[in-house]
Order: structure tokens, then sequence, then C-alpha cells
């Protein structure tokens, strides 16, 4: 019987790159089984899956319970394998998809077919395909007549192994058509396809975004998924699954996964923890999806966000991580943690040398059951149960038998448990009210232990974890040997319940990486290069990170989960007025005082500036144009906020335009291509790509010609006596901090000379000693201070004016 129209989806299993993936276990179901169900909505008389000889029988059940006919052909002569097909069925139109495309937008596949068969009422057209789509996400439509004579035209190897280069690459004799994409479907920067492990991590964060929404999913769906976070950035959760290092880096990584679909747990095929399997069963039993569990990182092609909770990174983790949109770490405590873009500490830890973003030791998951009494005098009375655990389950010092051996000892009638490999106890943490004495090792389930309310003894697993447990007032054995007196000692300690912070909030570890993650990493504005080595750490707070830069000197945000403002008439009104108490229409005066005495500072180094032109970039509402226009000088702005560049033309009737630096075209809008004078007054720390302003600024401005601007100073009084305090009030977006010291190697890359430095911005009160004896403003002691700071060029603001070198 004649049919108008077949599907014909190609699939075979001999992939190199990623083996078998039509039969990969794609959330519940084959890669080929999605392709199916999605080519099941395009409307087609009879549906086919064409394979090779060797791939049939795997593939035969898919194709059954997909309701596809199933045939078999020649491997490699895929052309051929069509043309076999289509010799046992006569038709006229055939929609070609491939199996490795879970994500077809089928309803542009029905539209380009009837697209086709409209052509062919109408003409002749032998091929035609979408251009456009996703790759991943389109189907070829040509004629079967057509095909059945292109095999007989070409010899070409590329055209044997292909389908559709037997048609587009001999268009001197057939007709194809490339139509663009109706805009519902043009996207031709996104990937749905699946040729690489990493394209089917991004599969599967397609599918975890959407949930339970029922496959095949619209274009929509799938659209919206593709620009989700959680799909253009996965994240990824690094565990340590070393042993020795206990369950509980593995447990917190699967716990945040568990809590949040969106997220994938890395677990390598070499893990040497024993426990790693049967952790994450428990893990997948509670509501872990067995499609958050990967076994390779995605490559550079679906970069990730990495979460590392490793104990501590290696040299070579540390390398192999640099690459990834960013790295976020828990409990780092390695000599690389300055890879890390973010620090979360979760268990407190003992002197390491760096700086966390954040320090929250109510994200440890407490127990739910807590135990109604202590044992208060365990030298009287008999505890009934115990539990002896070290590092998650592991016992790699060898404390079991001797601690048990003293236990014993010491309570004769006591039941003693012991958590190994062996035995071990599911849902330790809601178990752990169940026993009076917790022995164990600094780590997660001592501060479990403590918040259920057990009696805690650390034990000197290492030098360390001794004085972690001295820092936090844990019972400890201070010995190495495990003794009954050591033991003894330890029961009879003050520290015995120890007393720990708790937070009334229930954090959830989950929502905060996933916060964290939804930040940006930046690169040096100036230098914009990614380093080998990391860039120094200058500060850590809950919301960025800063770096100095090992070229250029400047410090600048090298990551912030903070969202970027807008310079609205918000920004100038009611942000302003939060920060100094009044508008910035109303500070109109008091802003023009400051730029004339800016402006004598220009003339002092330029001499006579009248009838110069000046342009101010980041104008605002133009108080430092007023002050240029009553020196005589042609004043010009620019600013990205309409209202304020409306006031500038309206109400002070200097010209100006709306424009985002450094993308303006100066000529065009003023009619001027250089200017004698270039200004940018607490502009510059706003911006992200500093090479191209300073570019741009260099190339306005005339040779001897004047750049001045104001900024932030991190060499003033408040960055010195409090660094993390002067960083973290610092504003969201400042992604520089200059300082007096380095501004000379930056300006001088783009043709600038410093001329002057004023020191600007002078607060007594912020200098230690006047904060101590509380002094007054007027009194001795603040005069002294106030001339001292101002000689030493320690204000918390700096004007620095610059001249161009050369042309």
């Amino acid at each position: 019987m004649k049919t108008k129209r077949i599907v014909i989806v190609q699939c075979r299993l001999s992939s190199t790159r990623l083996p078998g993936k039509a039969l990969k276990d794609l959330a519940g179901r084959p890669v080929l089984a999605w392709c199916l169900s999605a080519m099941h909505k395009v409307k087609a008389d009879r549906y086919f899956v064409a394979t090779d000889h060797d791939s049939y029988e795997k593939l035969l059940p898919v194709c059954k319970e997909n309701n596809f006919e199933c045939f078999a052909g020649d491997l490699n002569d895929v052309l051929q394998r069509f043309v076999d097909l289509l010799n046992t069925v006569d038709c006229e139109t055939v929609i070609r998809a491939t199996a490795d495309n879970p994500f077809l937008f089928y309803e542009a596949a029905e539209e380009s077919a009837e697209l086709f068969e409209e052509k062919n009422k109408k003409g002749h057209c032998d091929y035609l395909t979408y251009a456009g789509l996703p790759h991943g996400s389109g189907v070829e439509i040509f004629s079967a007549a057509s095909l059945k004579k292109a095999i007989t035209e070409t010899d070409s190897p590329y055209d044997h192994e292909h389908v559709g280069p037997a048609f587009y690459n001999h268009k001197d004799r057939y007709t194809c058509e490339f139509v663009p994409a109706p805009r519902r479907f043009d996207y031709p920067q996104l990937r749905t396809t699946i040729d690489t492990y990493s394209d089917f991590i991004r599969a599967l964060s397609i599918i975890n975004y959407l949930g339970n929404i029922p496959s095949p999913y619209t274009t929509e769906q799938i659209l919206e998924a593709c620009h989700s976070k959680a799909v253009e950035a996965p994240v990824v959760l690094l565990p340590s699954v070393v042993k020795g290092h206990g369950t509980g880096h593995l447990r917190r990584c699967l716990a945040a996964a568990r809590d949040c679909p969106k997220f994938f747990v890395y677990i390598p095929e070499n893990k040497s923890l024993d426990e790693a399997d049967s952790v994450i069963a428990e893990y997948k039993a509670a509501g872990l999806r067995a499609n958050q569990i990967i076994t390779q990182l995605p490559d550079e092609t679906y970069s990730p966000i990495l979460v590392s909770d490793s104990f501590e990174l290696t040299e070579k983790e540390a390398a192999e991580y640099k690459n990834a949109r960013a790295l976020i770490s828990i409990d780092e405590g390695s000599q690389y943690s300055d890879f890390s873009d973010y620090l979360l500490d979760i268990i407190p830890s003992y002197k390491i040398e760096r700086l966390a973003n954040k320090f929250d030791s109510s994200f440890i998951e407490k127990p739910g059951n807590v135990k109604n009494s202590k044992s208060e005098n365990f030298s009287q009375g008999e505890p009934t149960h115990f539990i002896f655990t070290t590092l998650g389950g592991e016992d790699p010092a060898g404390f079991t038998a001797p601690v048990e051996k003293a236990l014993k000892t010491i309570f004769p009638q006591a039941s003693v448990t012991s958590v190994l490999p062996s035995k071990p106890i599911h849902n330790l943490r809601e178990e752990l009210h169940n026993f009076d004495l917790v022995i164990t090792h600094y780590g997660l389930t001592a501060f479990e232990a403590v918040y259920a309310g057990c009696a805690v003894i650390l034990l000197p697993t290492s030098k360390l974890h001794k004085k972690l447990a001295q820092k936090y007032n844990f019972a400890y054995v201070a010995d190495s040997k495990i003794t009954v007196k050591a033991l003894e000692k330890a029961l009879h300690s003050e520290n015995l319940y120890p007393k720990l912070p708790v937070s009334s909030e229930k954090n959830s570890l989950a929502g905060f990486i996933n916060a964290v993650a939804g930040g940006k990493r930046l690169l040096c504005p100036v230098c914009g290069k990614s380093q080998n080595q990391p860039d120094k750490i200058v500060s850590r707070n809950d919301r960025r990170t800063y770096r100095r830069c090992q070229e250029c000197g400047l410090v600048y945000i090298s990551y912030t989960i903070e969202e970027d403002k807008k310079y609205e008439k918000q920004y100038f009104f009611e942000d302003y007025k939060k920060q100094y108490g009044k508008t910035y229409e109303e500070d109109f005066d008091s802003i023009k005082k400051q730029g004339i005495r800016r402006v004598e500072v220009i003339k002092s180094i330029s001499q006579d500036i009248t009838d110069q032109n000046i342009l101010d970039i980041g104008c605002a509402y133009g108080p430092f144009l007023s002050a240029a226009a009553d020196y005589g000088l042609n004043p010009f702005g620019t600013d990205t906020s309409d209202d304020a560049i409306e006031y500038v033309q309206e109400q002070l009737k200097f010209p100006a335009t709306v424009s985002a630096f450094p993308a303006i075209n100066i000529e065009q809008e003023f009619g001027i291509s250089q200017f004698d004078i270039v200004t940018m007054w607490y502009v510059i720390e706003h911006f992200k790509d500093l090479d191209s302003v300073l570019r741009k600024v260099s190339s306005i401005v005339k040779k001897n010609g004047i750049f001045a601007f104001s900024t932030p100073s991190g060499e003033g009084v408040s960055a010195r006596s409090d660094c993390q305090h002067f960083y973290s009030i610092s504003p969201s977006d400042h992604f520089s901090v200059w300082e007096p010291s380095s501004a000379k190697k930056v300006l001088a890359k783009y043709g600038f000379t410093i001329e002057k430095i004023v020191s600007t911005g002078h607060h007594p009160e912020r200098f230690p000693s006047i904060k101590k004896c509380g002094a007054k403003p007027g009194s001795l002691k603040w005069n002294l201070i106030d001339k001292y700071s101002k000689a030493q060029n320690l204000g918390d603001t700096m004007e620095i004016y610059c001249r161009k070198n050369w042309s």
C-alpha cells in the first residue's frame, strides 16, 4: 500500500565518543525512547528505526515499546541503509531524525514536512530543512524517489556515511532548501544533542529542570530549560569518596542534591570509600534521583559550577577545577584554597590561614531525635549504651579494639556498639539519641552527637584533630594510645557536654549553594586574564570575593552573588538618599562645590583652560558640568540615566546624551573626535571591563590632554585599619578598588602619566586612636589626626589627575 509520509530515525550502538548512547539510561528511559516518543508526535503513515545488523536485536524491544518498526541495514553505508529500507515501502516523503536527539522540536518537524509537501504541490523540492534550530532539535525532509536516484550518482564516502549530503553536496542536480526557521524555533546557539558525556549531563539537566512535566516536551519547555541557569551552568557537587576521609562529606553532598534535584553529585568510578555505594543507596531511598549521580565531570564544552566538599583539595584537583565556571568549596583546608571562588565553613576549623566568605554551623543538619536527659556523672552511674565511631564508620588509626577494651574495663555492664563498614547504623544522625556517650573523631558526627544531647569524647586521630578538640571545648583523649587511664580522664572532663552555638534558623545548605552558584566569576577588569595560578585573595565576605591582579596590581571583585545595579532614577534619589540623607538633586550645590575645587586642580595643571572642551562621563545631573561652565569650559556629558540626561539638557542646557560608555560614538553624538579634558567622578570603579574603557578614554583625549577621575582608595584609613570591614561595606557595583601605589602602572598602559593625586574623604573618627579615646571634632587630638591623615594621604577617597603622553 502506498504511503504518503514515513518517519525514519537513524540509530546505531557503535558510537566511539559515547558508546551505546542510544540505550543509555536517561532519567529512566533509553535515549532512543525519548527521540521516538517525540517523533511519534509528527504525523506519518509508518515509523521506522533504521539501524545496523549488530544493533538490531538490542534496539528491537525499545522500538516495539514505542510503536516503531525496526529495520537492519549496512553499518557504515548509511545512505545504502536508507535506500534499502525505502525499497521495502512505497512512500513519497521521508522525515529523517537521529536517535541521539532526545529533545526534537516535533512542532518544527511537522511544519517543515508540511512546507516540503506544499512546495512539491506547486513545484519541485528534493530536500528541505529548517536552518537555525538548536543543534539536536531539527530533522531533514526529503523525497524518497530522489534519494533512490541520488545513491546512483555519488561514490563519495562522506555522502554514503550520511544521508543529507547526497542532496546538498550536489545542488547542481537537486533542489535543496535551507529555510530560515520561524522565530519560535530559531535558536542556533543552543545544543540539545547527545554526542559526548557532557552532552548527556546537559540532557539530564534539562530533564531535572522540567521535573514532572510529561514528555515529549514542547518547543517552549525545551527552550525554557535551555535558557535556565540550572541548565546553562550545571551545579556538580564533589564529595570526598576517599578511604580515610569518612562518609560525612558524601552525606552532606547527597543531602543537598536530594533537596535540590537540579544538582549532580560526582562519584568517580575509582572511589576508595567502602561505604560509598550503601550511603548512596540510602539517599536514593530518601528521594535522591538516580540520574543525579554522575561518574564523569563535564568538559569545557559544558563548563559546570563545581562545589568541592573534599576535606582538602589536591594540587591536581585545584588545577583541574580552575577552568570551571566557578569553584565553591565547603570546609576547605588545603593550601590551594585560593583556587576557590567562594569558601563556606560549616564545621569550625583550626587556625586555617585563610579567609572564608561565610562561616555558619547552622548548615549542619541537626538530629530530629534528641535525648530527654543526660547521664551527668559517668564515674558513679553507668550509662546503658555506648557508640564508638571513627571517620564516619572507618577506623584507619585502629582505635576500635582498644576503645572497646577500655570501655568494658570501666563499664563492664554497659553495651558497646562500634560502627564499622561491616556494622553500619542506618541514618546514624537520628539514632545518636539512643546512646549516652559517643566516642568519635572531630567531624560531623561529633557535632550531631552534641546536638542530640549525648556526651562526646574525641579521639586524637591526628595532631590537627587534637587541636580542634581543644579549640572547640570538646572532651578528648590526649594520648596517642587508648588506655583506661586516658579514657577515664576524658570522662571526667568538664567539656563532656560541650556548648555549641545554636542557630534559631533552619538553614538549607542546598538553597544556599544554589544562591551562591548563581554568582558570577570576574577577571581583572584591566588585564582580563585567567592565570595558571590564581590571583591572591585580598578579602572575602558573604557576598563577594576580592583578588589582587598579579600583573597590574589592581584589586577587583573576582566573584559576586549580587545582582547588577541599574543606574536609573531610583539610584540617584532613593539609594543616594539612604546613603547621604538627601537626594542627588538636593545635594547639587555641595557636589558642584567639589566640582569647582576639581576644576581648580585641573587649571593648576593645564594653566589656561578657557574655551577647552571637556567631557564628563557619568555626569549624572550635571553639577560638575555646571562648575566647568563657570570656568569658561565647554561642557559635554554622557550618562546611562534617561532622567539625569533629560535634566542636564532641559535645565542646564548643556549638550549631553544617554549612552553606555565606552560604546558611545563621540564624534557622532557631539561632532568632536577628541577632547581637551575627560573626567569621571566616582564612575571608574563601576566598570567590569576597564580595559575597553581606558582604551576609549585614551583615544578621545588629545595629546597632552587631561584625564581626571575620583574613586574610593584602597589605601585609606578604613582599608588600613580594618581591611575586611572596608571591603564588606564596599558597594556591590564597585568592581575595582584603586590604590595610589598601583595606579601609576595601570594608567601607563594606556599612555597616561599621573600629574597629581589628591587624597580626599578624611575621617579622623575612623582612626583606632580616636575610636579608643573618643576625641571629639575640634579637639587637639582630632585636629592632629586630621592633619596626619592629610599629610599621609590616608583619605578614604582620592582624585587622580593624569596627562596623555601620546596621540
